[in-house]
């Protein structure tokens, strides 16, 4: 039986804070998480929406902390060398989601 929060909050976050809490390593990926696979032309297109503030779906958030369950983590491609930083939260994409 699974215990603890079992509820789904829906929140509203800016995407500077997202950025901010990657750099700063609070945020990372799942160590399961898939490579990277977009090309130049999908990128473009998300920073296109995102700069029209058009939508552009959801972007789902595991909080981390629970003792029961815990997934390794990895620091999100592209950053600088830094120190080993414990998560605040996993960036989960569709293909975990399914």
């Amino acid at each position: 039986m699974v215990t603890g929060i079992t509820t789904f909050q829906s929140t509203k976050i800016f995407l500077n804070d997202i950025l901010k809490g990657i750099n700063e390593r609070k945020i990372q990926l799942p160590d399961f998480q898939r490579g990277w696979v977009w090309d130049d032309y999908r990128i473009q297109s998300l920073l296109s929406s995102v700069s029209l503030s058009f939508p552009i779906g959801t972007v789902m958030l595991l909080q981390t902390g629970n003792t029961e369950y815990r997934f390794k983590p990895r620091p999100i491609e592209g950053l600088p060398s830094g120190p080993v930083v414990a998560p605040e939260q996993l960036i989960l994409d569709g293909q975990q989601r399914q």
